[in-house]
């Protein structure tokens, strides 16, 4: 009997047991010629995300708000239509009676403003910083995607092998047991032997049972990613590119790291907002014209019409503190977002170094793990040839095979965990992208070009753009 550990678990698993697990570990580490790889399920992760389609929302919403900010600055016509009802009473002692009145006022206006003290341009400025920074927020959304899809792919394969060898344990034991009872009844074997095997079954049993709820559990965190279950899982492609050291995958985080970028972009968009704030102190200088008809009845029909066109000048004397409030409220803002900025840093130089060295401590067990299998393998061939002439026991024999097993099970964990290192490595330093990665996603909504297409749309909607996202689930 040999205590193997699966994940953090420790499994009691059989000598025997070698014939099938082995094939297991055998066909899980060799390539299977269908099924589905990881660059399909990152892609089908990426077409059917709801977080991906709620970013771009937000990015055509940052659109609007900038279009909504350089309009300020522009012209603006209003129109007022207005009727009356009044009455005029007669001079006292004239004896006349009262007079109905119902005056009908037609009027356009027309306001361009000539200076806002900045407010317009630099409101403006902020909102398409802003736009800018929901963009880098879509890759951040891109690069979590596309991890969580990697892990959840990974983990899947991982359990789905765990859960052969506890299958596999137990299938044996079962037998062990079968044939330890029958020995007993014919004086072979003691009463401990048989119990010792009902013990090792049990243990074998419990641990079936962790591990097909650690297979479900990964199998729903695939489906909640992907979209759908997940079905015959192909082994992963070789790693992409990482930097030759820890040093340059920091510099290269300290670039490209989208969470980092996103918030330099909001430090700067804050400090228009103090500009902006400002400008709201300073004099408003605007051209206005107005066109005006008012049509009256009084005892017949009265018109007149005006024209009229000005500059005004408008000078914020006094406004309850409002104003003086806005500023240090964007200046705190300032200082909030050079905050987050520092904080942003040390996160993106932390993730970086822990998955360099989650990397490094894969890469060092997978090495180690090729060499426990050769040696094993090895010791299990020279103690099966010495079994045959009788210097070793079926004991020893037993747990030679389960060192091979172990040895095996050992190194495709840690291919794994370098997999899973290598993916937080690069999504740490930017470069977990559909782009980066070359997958092929078709033609993707292109978010970038939608401010382009309203930023100078001053009239109408489209009111079939009533988005509803379809994504479907499939059990």
């Amino acid at each position: 009997m040999k205590t193997l550990r699966f994940g953090g678990r420790a499994v009691r698993v059989s000598g025997s047991v070698l014939g099938l697990a082995m094939a297991a570990v055998l066909s899980a580490m060799s390539p299977v010629r269908a099924g589905e790889s990881l660059a399909d399920v990152m892609v089908e992760a990426y077409l059917n995300s709801p977080e991906m389609a709620s970013q771009r929302a937000n990015i055509r919403i940052a659109a609007e708000n900038a279009v909504q900010a350089a309009a300020q600055g522009r012209v603006s016509v209003t129109g007022q239509i207005g009727v009356e009802i009044g009455i005029d009473e007669g001079p006292f002692d004239s004896g006349n009676g009262n007079t109905w009145t119902f005056p009908t006022t037609l009027s356009l206006t027309a306001v361009q403003p000539l200076y806002t003290g900045g407010q317009v341009e630099n409101a403006t400025t902020a909102a398409e910083r802003r736009l800018t920074s929901q963009e880098v927020v879509l890759t951040a959304t891109e690069q979590q995607l596309l991890l969580d899809a990697a892990i959840a792919f990974l983990d899947v394969r991982r359990d789905g092998f765990l859960l052969d060898v506890a299958q596999n344990n137990v299938r044996v034991l079962s037998e062990q047991l079968r044939a330890a009872r029958e020995r007993f009844e014919v004086g072979e074997v003691t009463r401990t032997d048989v119990e010792q095997a009902r013990a090792a079954l049990a243990a074998a049993r419990s641990n079936l049972a962790a591990a097909e709820g650690q297979l479900r559990n990964s199998r729903e965190t695939f489906a909640e990613f992907v979209g759908r279950p997940p079905g015959e899982l192909l082994p992963p492609p070789p790693l992409p590119d990482l930097p030759e050291s820890l040093d340059a995958a920091v510099q290269l985080a300290l670039r490209n790291e989208p969470n980092l970028r996103a918030a330099r972009i909001e430090r700067e968009a804050s400090g228009f907002d103090v500009k902006a704030a400002i400008g709201a102190l300073l004099p408003q200088i605007s051209l206005q014209g107005q066109l005006s008809q008012t049509d009256e009845v009084r005892d017949g029909l009265g018109s007149s019409r005006s024209a009229n066109v000005g500059v005004f000048v408008t000078i914020p004397f006094y406004s309850g503190g409002a104003n003086y409030s806005a500023v240090r409220e964007a200046q705190a803002a300032v200082a909030g977002a050079e905050a987050s900025i520092i904080a942003t840093l040390r996160d993106a130089i932390r993730n970086t170094g822990v998955a360099w060295s989650t990397l490094e401590v894969a890469r060092a067990s997978i090495e180690a793990g090729r060499l426990e299998v050769h040696a094993a393998q090895l010791a299990f061939e020279g103690v099966t040839e010495e079994a045959k002439v009788g210097a070793r026991t079926t004991l020893d024999v037993l747990d030679a095979e389960a060192d091979v097993l172990d040895a095996k099970v050992g190194l495709i964990s840690a291919q794994r965990d370098e997999y899973v290192a290598a993916y937080r490595l690069l999504a740490s330093l930017g470069l977990l992208t559909v782009a980066h990665l070359g997958l092929d996603i078709g033609a993707p909504p292109d978010a970038g070009s939608y401010y382009a297409s309203v930023r100078d749309r001053n009239f109408g909607y489209d009111p079939s753009d009533d988005t509803v996202w379809s994504l479907s689930y499939r059990p």
